[in-house]
């Protein structure tokens, strides 16, 4: 795992990010225009019931699913996943803020619920680029991998209502 100071000068190119994390509806998308089928089925999608999402889930991001679903759903959609620098930025804009609205924490901007929302329920927790949902409702992949020849590592970002008690 890389090793940047707190504050150190990184140079990144210009890059396009989306408003939102990708939703259930545009992922069923996804799967029905491509044929797409995960080389690993385990918990692939297991929130969804017989191959879609539930009713009211639509607008939710999507959940359960690899870097590598989520890289061929990029790929589909003309995009790619993020770095891990370029997501920070994108949430810290360049004044180095701690959380995307500010430098004070303010749990009425993101989801505390213990529950998944849909995307863009808080708009004033935006980042100073317009990037919303950053915290508090899903963790999020990036493209940043790193193997430290024990450990593979896939770098998320972001924060997530769950708690989880284990990890796999």
């Amino acid at each position: 795992y890389p090793d940047n100071a707190d504050s150190c000068l990184i140079y990144i190119h210009e890059f396009y990010m989306d408003r939102f994390p990708v939703t259930n509806k545009q992922f069923h998308t996804f799967i029905k225009q491509s044929d797409y089928l995960p080389q690993d089925t385990s918990n692939y999608l297991k929130h969804w019931e017989k191959g879609k999402y539930k009713e009211g889930d639509a607008y939710k991001p999507v959940v359960y699913v690899s870097l590598r679903d989520a890289q061929a759903y990029a790929q589909w959609a003309g995009k790619r996943l993020p770095t891990e620098t370029e997501w920070q930025y994108a949430a810290q804009g360049s004044d180095g803020r701690k959380w995307p609205w500010g430098n004070t924490d303010d749990s009425t901007k993101y989801n505390i619920s213990g529950k998944l929302e849909s995307v863009g329920q808080h708009p004033e927790a935006a980042s100073p680029f317009g990037v919303e949902d950053l915290v508090g409702n899903v963790w999020q992949l990036t493209r940043d991998v790193y193997d430290n020849a024990s450990y593979y590592f896939v770098i998320m970002r972001g924060g997530s209502y769950y708690n989880p008690t284990s990890s796999q």
